[in-house]
């Protein structure tokens, strides 16, 4: 006794010593005529507002709504009217931070218990109890609930006292499993012996609650506190300049304008209840809060969407609160405490998360938040080898069973398509003489953003192949260009042999491919092999017979042809001079004779003429690319020296040829 009588006359010293004006505005809300106040409660958000009224023991409510910063006329059809017509008589209703929730008392089988109606996408529920946790066999009465949801307050009203409206104040928090945890009484320089009316200002900390104490102006004055946990509060301290020797009730905070809203009694007209407005001192007003209110939308539609919303420390990731936007006008509001940076985070299930990192800087935020349900995917399939588009055929499976996704071709190897997010996706590409790509695009996570762009790059399926060099002398390797002349690209690689001249490679089937050997002091090697479509199960061998560059040897320079009866070269047969060039410019010790040979096809002089021009024509263009014409010698030999029978049109094919043959050696 002798604690609380100390801690009371602390507070009432502290408070005769500040000298505050009284500065009392009695039109807060237009009520009607004859009708006085029994409760009043704005949102936390300010934007709502429910007013009791009674007149000959009728009470009802009224509902406001705030447009341009001012309330305007009260609404009469509103969900506790409804419960009324119902039967049901509300009590002392309080509302959430964004006015979707309404918290009140009813009689319960002769005592009062809290409840709670909720409006779920533009519909109100029906009440539901707050369960045992806070309702007893006692009565409870005057709800609130915190800005952030998380601890609710009430009064539970005592058997005897100064007042039938007397009682105690308990709270309640809600535990991770969103159920509520038993309610305490709050400690004794909060109660003692007559509270009621407790409200919880934006900063979830700040309470103001109605109380008849030793001190007081004279019935209900309205007092000032804050929590620091469920132990340690501050010494209540009566706000001066709203309280009268009347009743003063039902404190509430109107958040946009910054001032004190409650009930007042007309001490001279004891039937008179007023809803009042006062500005109050700043060490009366709540801690420093920023708000954060606007709209979630669905990215496509830019319909309104109710999303869940998280706020997460951003250097622990610990989740501070959570909140949700209205299912139907997609709106939300809230209030964060503090400077330190936080995530928001909007998401609902099988939608996008919209993420963004933020620091509370005490001050209004609106901005509007979009998700979606579908992202855009972009497959680029490609050879690894030449990076060239593929047409495919792509499998697309949903959470492991084959999706209807279809995937379009816009533009070759390029693939567009739309996928719902909530699902892991797997994708599997296939192409024939490849083999299959399979990779994985899990959208049943977190997902950001609404586009995606993947290159699939596929491998082609191989044959190996062995190469046999003979010819080369002991302990000497060379090197063997291949190039895919199937492809477009003309794909190149090389590779050296061993000192036995063997080495192997993998090489795409279903491809051409032309080998070229070109080693200093050695033959040329020319060969095209094509790589089978179906594998049989053995390797490929490729022997390449090559000779010492010596007097009298001969080497073919294959594939050059020339037009009909003519000696002007086919641009085909470009290739393969160029690689007799490339041979002569490696090997600059050696000069040649130039040698051009027909069928038996014609005259033997018509042949002998035609094969010297064409000598000439190969040689012309050798010595155009860079070779001393010194070294050359072009000469033709007609049909006189075939190589084979000129029995078949293939053996008279073989007999067209150009030779280069070594007539010396000289040093450079």
């Amino acid at each position: 006794m002798k604690k609380q009588i100390l801690l009371l006359a602390l507070s009432v010293s502290f408070v005769a010593n500040l000298g505050f004006a009284q500065i009392t505005n009695t039109n807060a809300f237009a009520i009607p005529e004859g009708y006085k106040t029994v409760s009043v409660n704005i949102s936390g958000n300010g934007q709502t507002a429910i007013v009791g009224i009674q007149k000959d023991s009728q009470l009802k409510y009224l509902y406001y709504k705030k447009t341009d910063g001012a309330f305007g006329q009260g609404i009469e059809n509103n969900p506790l009217n409804n419960l009324i017509n119902g039967n049901v008589i509300p009590l002392n209703p309080s509302q959430s931070s964004d006015g979707n929730e309404i918290y009140f008392a009813a009689d319960n089988q002769g005592n009062t218990d809290i409840f709670v109606i909720t409006k779920k996408n533009g519909v109100w529920t029906e009440k539901v109890s707050m369960g045992d946790s806070i309702n007893t066999a006692a009565n409870e009465q005057y709800p609130a609930i915190s800005p952030d949801g998380n601890s609710f307050f009430f009064t539970r009203l005592q058997e005897e006292g100064l007042d039938k409206r007397c009682g105690t104040i308990y709270f309640s928090n809600r535990t991770p499993g969103n159920q509520w945890s038993k309610a305490q009484d709050a400690p004794e320089p909060i109660n003692l012996g007559c509270e009621a009316s407790p409200y919880i200002c934006p900063d979830n900390n700040t309470i103001y609650f109605a109380s008849i104490r030793e001190g007081g102006k004279g019935g209900f004055d309205i007092y000032y506190t804050q929590r620091f946990d469920s132990k340690f509060w501050k010494i209540p301290i009566p706000i001066d300049t709203v309280n009268f020797p009347g009743d003063e009730f039902s404190p509430t905070w109107d958040y946009q304008k910054g001032e004190l809203v409650l009930t007042q009694q007309d001490p001279k007209k004891k039937n008179n209840i007023y809803p009042c407005a006062a500005q109050i001192p700043g060490n009366f007003k709540h801690s420093e809060v920023s708000r954060y209110y606007g709209k979630t939308l669905d990215l496509v539609t830019k319909k309104p969407i109710g999303a869940n919303i998280k706020v997460t420390d951003a250097f622990s990731s610990l989740v501070l609160d959570a909140f949700q936007s209205d299912g139907i006008t997609g709106e939300y509001d809230f209030f964060l405490n503090g400077n330190t940076n936080v995530f928001l985070d909007f998401n609902m299930p099988n939608y996008s998360h919209a993420i963004e990192e933020i620091i509370p800087d005490g001050k209004e935020h609106k901005k509007d938040y979009t998700i979606f349900n579908k992202v855009n995917l972009q497959l680029n399939v490609f050879d690894s080898d030449m990076f060239e588009a593929l047409s495919s055929t792509i499998i697309v499976k949903a959470d492991g069973v084959k999706s209807s996704v279809k995937p379009t071709e816009f533009a070759k190897g390029r693939y567009k398509m739309e996928l719902p997010i909530g699902k892991n996706y797997e994708f599997t590409i296939k192409k024939e003489l490849y083999l299959d790509t399979t990779f994985n695009l899990d959208l049943s996570q977190i997902v950001i953003f609404d586009s995606f762009e993947r290159d699939v790059e596929l491998n082609s399926d191989k044959n190996r192949v062995k190469f046999q060099v003979n010819g080369l002398e002991p302990g000497l390797t060379t090197e063997i260009t291949i190039i895919d002349i199937s492809t477009s690209s003309k794909f190149t690689t090389s590779i050296t042999t061993d000192q036995n001249g063997k080495c192997d490679i993998m090489l795409r089937k279903g491809d051409t491919y032309k080998v070229n050997i070109l080693t200093k002091g050695y033959t040329m090697f020319e060969k095209t092999i094509d790589i089978p479509k179906v594998a049989k199960g053995e390797d490929i061998l490729v022997i390449a017979n090559i000779a010492k560059l010596e007097e009298n040897v001969r080497v073919e320079i294959p594939n050059v042809n020339f037009e009909t009866n003519s000696y002007t070269l086919d641009p085909a047969s470009y290739d393969d001079l160029d690689r007799a060039v490339s041979l002569l410019k490696l090997n600059r010790d050696i000069n040649v004779e130039l040698s051009a040979h027909t069928d038996d096809k014609g005259s033997d002089a018509y042949n002998d003429k035609l094969s010297e021009q064409r000598a000439a024509s190969v040689a012309a263009y050798i010595i155009n690319k860079g070779v001393d014409k010194k070294r050359i010698v072009s000469k033709g030999y007609g049909k006189k020296q075939p190589l084979v029978p000129n029995t078949s049109d293939e053996n008279r094919a073989k007999n067209r040829r150009v030779e280069l043959k070594i007539l010396s050696t000289v040093s450079e």
